[in-house]
């Protein structure tokens, strides 16, 4: 019979959280969660995450500005997503912030 020991970092995280890391390209710091609600969506964890970075989407000059997740190479529009649903049954979960410019 196998014994599997939970490592420290599993002890101390709680049941239904997950490791976050979300990177921007333009700062070399990323947003780090540590125990990050697995029912957490998208639509709640943007506006943490904007303020953290100190961007803001709105109207600019020639168009508007907006900011989009990208997890394992896809953009998520779907902002009712959940963290724990993007892990993928994982402990940990990286997204992407991408800047988009929209014209018109």
């Amino acid at each position: 019979m196998n014994i599997v020991e939970p490592s420290s970092e599993e002890l101390a995280r709680p049941h239904g959280t997950l490791a976050l890391r979300v990177r921007y390209l333009a700062s070399p710091r990323p947003y780090v969660e540590a125990r990050a609600p697995m029912t957490e969506t998208l639509a709640t964890l943007k506006p943490k995450v904007l303020h953290f970075f100190g961007l803001v989407e709105g109207e600019v000059e020639g168009g508007r500005k907006e900011y989009a997740f990208s997890a394992h190479g896809v953009i998520q529009s779907n902002l009712a997503e959940t963290l724990g649903h993007l892990a993928q049954g994982k402990h940990e979960l990286e997204l992407k912030l991408l800047e988009q410019f929209i014209q018109g």
